[in-house]
């Protein structure tokens, strides 16, 4: 639910800013169009994440029904965005061509992030479809 992804927002925006001390952290609101989704650079969401992917997409998939829409997370990076959190839920978002709300933690000045390291494509090339 949105509550409980804006709490999980302000955890990683505190472990962010313990991470990288003196660089401030603020937090944009947008809604990513398909094309835009799929420029969305995907992270390794973890073995036990990797395991339940299909069912809980397909869960998902139903509750959008019902007019699910909780908001994903991003981390901003000059001009791209990694995710962070919501990667079942642009992945439905992207194959059934959705916009899609997110939050994205975007930091005052260029870094390097340690999660760089997990990422393992663009949305768009690791489920190719028409759009």
């Amino acid at each position: 639910d949105v509550e409980e992804e804006k709490r999980l927002l302000e955890k990683l925006i505190n472990y962010y800013e313990k991470l990288y001390p003196g660089v401030k952290f603020s937090v944009e609101k947008k809604v990513f169009t398909p094309e835009e989704i799929g420029e969305i650079l995907y992270t390794f969401a973890g073995a036990e994440s990797e395991a339940t992917f299909e069912e809980e997409t397909k869960l998902i998939m139903e509750e959008l029904k019902r007019g699910y829409n909780t908001p994903v997370i991003l981390l901003k990076k000059g001009n791209e965005y990694i995710i962070l959190d919501g990667h079942r839920r642009l992945k439905v978002a992207w194959e059934n061509s959705l916009n899609w709300p997110a939050f994205i933690i975007v930091p005052d000045k260029e870094l390097s992030f340690g999660i760089e390291k997990m990422i393992i494509g663009k949305i768009k090339t690791l489920w190719f479809k028409k759009l």
